[in-house]
C-alpha cells in the first residue's frame, strides 16, 4: 500500500497544474431553455449547445397497515434522455436509474 501511495504522489508531483484548471467555468447562457419539438415532446435545448435533453421520473409510495404488515413499499425512477444532431447522424444517450422494492 505504501508503494502505491508513493507512486501516486510522484505522479501527481510530475503533472503540471495551473490555477486556471480549478476555476469554475462560466454559464453559457442565462436564457431560459427552449423547446426542441424536432426530437419529440418534453425535450428542451440546453442553452449554449446543440443538444436537447428530457428529464422524467416517477415515485410510488404506499403503506400496509396491520399487525403483520410493517413494510412501507417505496419505488423511484429517474430517466435522462439526451439527443444531438451530428455530422454522422443523430447521437442519443439514455440513462435510467431505479430504486426501491418491487
Amino acid at each position: 500500500m505504501r508503494s502505491v501511495m508513493r507512486c501516486l504522489g510522484l505522479c501527481l508531483a510530475l503533472v503540471p497544474f495551473s490555477a486556471s484548471a480549478f476555476e469554475r467555468a462560466s454559464h453559457p447562457s442565462e436564457a431560459p431553455m427552449e423547446p426542441c419539438p424536432s426530437h419529440g415532446a418534453g425535450f428542451f435545448r440546453i442553452p449554449g449547445t446543440a443538444s436537447c435533453i428530457r428529464l422524467s421520473g416517477r415515485v410510488t409510495a404506499g403503506a400496509d397497515v396491520g399487525p403483520r404488515h410493517r413494510a412501507v413499499p417505496v419505488q423511484g425512477r429517474i430517466a435522462v434522455d439526451t439527443r444531438t444532431d451530428s455530422a454522422l447522424g443523430p447521437v442519443r444517450s439514455f440513462v435510467r436509474i431505479e430504486a426501491g422494492q418491487r
